[in-house]
């Protein structure tokens, strides 16, 4: 038994080190969603700061599902604050199966767990007009008061590709 736990904590370290931030990164945070659920009213707060003007970034929202997760996509409201206050909000779709019911993201399934990771690129390539803190909130947009399935969500904001 101790086997088992040893190689899911070593394969769940792997997984993690794969989708890790990278050098180009300037930000990430991870938040877990309480196992009874993901109420409709509940944010999903993340704050950073940002000096840097003139480089191009690329923010992105990372979630994680269970397998049993009984939706095939999940709808997000966010709500970006710039530190002058100015606010940008927008509603993403999170595609996290096919047509066919197959997870898209990259996972593990096993006796032990069945978690899916699916990166979605919220802002591909913007410039921050301001140093200072910004914050980002998200809330699940689906039509339940608690959603179920969600194990985390997080945020990466890290240097835009320009090579496209």
């Amino acid at each position: 038994m101790n086997k088992f736990i040893l190689g899911f904590l070593l394969l769940l370290l792997a997984l993690t080190g794969l989708n890790s931030c990278g050098d180009n990164c300037v930000y990430q945070d991870i938040k877990d969603i309480p196992e009874d659920g993901w109420k409709k009213d509940d944010a999903l707060s993340f704050e950073y700061v940002m000096n840097d003007t003139a480089d191009t970034y690329e923010i992105v929202v990372d979630v994680r599902n269970k397998g049993s997760y009984k939706y095939q996509n999940l709808w997000l409201f966010i709500e970006a604050t710039s530190p002058s206050g100015d606010i940008y909000s927008d509603t993403i779709e999170c595609a996290l199966a096919d047509n066919h019911g197959h997870w898209v993201g990259d996972g593990m399934a096993s006796y032990y767990a069945n978690i899916y990771h699916l990166p979605v690129s919220f802002m591909p390539m913007v410039k921050f007009p301001k140093q200072g803190t910004y914050k980002i909130n998200i809330w699940q947009g689906m039509r339940e008061n608690v959603l179920e399935g969600i194990s985390d969500v997080g945020i990466r904001v890290r240097k835009a590709s320009l090579e496209q």
